[in-house]
């Protein structure tokens, strides 16, 4: 095995988006292959701005894969991961409390 390159590893990554004028939890989950770099990367360029302060009533996202979840802006997807944010954005369904 070559051990100079990172390995590529079927994960699952949940987008949840909560807040909103009727503040509802929402959820959709789907299997991907990213590489560790892919990933870091990945999430480095979708933060969001800390400058910028949250909307009264906005939707707000966050991307959940393994034990962690961190905030995410949509607006920031770069094009090659569009159709994945896209599906998993019109996947969106509400949790149901219990």
């Amino acid at each position: 095995m070559d051990r100079g390159k990172s390995l590529t590893e079927a994960m699952k990554i949940k987008l949840i988006r909560t807040g909103g004028f009727i503040p509802v939890t929402k959820s959709a989950e789907t299997e991907v292959s990213l590489t560790d770099k892919e990933l870091v990367s990945l999430l480095e360029i979708i933060q969001p701005d800390p400058a910028v302060s949250r909307i009264k009533d906005g939707n707000y996202y966050e991307l959940s894969f393994g034990t962690r979840s961190t905030p995410i802006d949509l607006e920031k997807v770069p094009d090659e991961y569009k159709a994945l944010f896209s599906k998993l954005k019109s996947d969106l369904k509400i949790i149901k409390r219990r």
